[in-house]
């Protein structure tokens, strides 16, 4: 396993968990669908619904302290990580963020790939998923970041604000309403909203396979799975390879069929 699949997998540890398995087909079609269809030249193609016990499954699999919380894989202790605190023994503080939106859509579809491994919408949430683990203390790794044009700091240019998904808990899906990224202790300070339309369809359609969403009604909105994969299971017992762990919503500075054009390498 190489050592990003290793820091992936390890974010999912405490919080509504979270890594990246692609089962993705990349062809213009609706994948979710809610209202009239949209008229266009092919009948949109509406896959059937979640299992009717998804939630059930869900919550199964979240993160218990595992048989020795002092291993690490390769950044700090499950307890360190809980807690959150830095070399000074403080507990860093949620800054206020007041909710963006309700974005209102009728379908979603797959994401177009960038140019290249290293462009477009793919390496966006790459990047958010390592900024994440490096962010939460899963793992050290060297990376790039930015401050956007609101002064947060981010680690794609191309990102106005992304907010983690909650999936694991014994509520409903709800988001983690902050600027900065929702690491376990600042998620533990944050308040939750439910998801809006697109977020609800953006979930239906992981559920079913798909790893990264967008929607041409909300073109700067994309939605993206973290999966497990088998290094989770130290913490995630009850979890498969594969199986959703939570999820990245995006609000984007540019649409993202336009990402690879305007954000290249980063």
């Amino acid at each position: 396993m190489s050592g990003f699949e290793r820091l992936t997998v390890g974010a999912v540890l405490i919080l509504a968990g979270v890594t990246p398995l692609s089962l993705v087909d990349w062809s213009p079609r609706p994948i979710a669908e809610t209202g009239p269809p949209v008229k266009s030249a092919q009948q949109p193609v509406v896959p059937g619904e979640p299992p009717a016990d998804v939630r059930e499954a869900e919550r199964r699999r979240r993160a218990r302290r595992p048989a020795d919380p002092n291993r690490k894989h390769p950044g700090l202790t499950y307890d360190a990580v809980l807690a959150g605190r830095d070399g000074n023994g403080r507990l860093p503080r949620a800054r206020p963020a007041e909710p963006m939106p309700p974005t209102a859509c009728r379908s979603v579809e797959p994401a177009p790939k960038g140019a290249d491994a290293f462009s477009g919408p793919d390496r966006v949430h790459h990047l958010t998923v390592s900024w994440f683990e490096t962010a939460s203390g899963f793992g050290f790794m060297r990376m790039g970041a930015y401050r956007n044009d609101r002064g947060i700091t981010v680690p794609s240019r191309a990102i106005d604000r992304v907010e983690l998904v909650s999936l694991l808990t014994d509520d409903e899906p709800s988001v983690y309403v902050l600027d900065e990224m929702a690491t376990p202790p600042l998620a533990r300070q944050a308040k939750r909203r439910p998801l809006d339309e697109f977020e609800r369809l953006g979930l239906d359609a992981v559920r079913r396979g798909e790893e990264l969403v967008w929607t041409r009604e909300a073109p700067t909105r994309m939605f993206g799975a973290i999966r497990a994969k088998a290094y989770c299971r130290e913490c995630h017992a009850n979890a498969r390879d594969g199986d959703l762990l939570g999820a990245f919503t995006y609000y984007l500075d540019t649409p993202v069929d336009q990402l690879s054009a305007k954000h290249g390498p980063e």
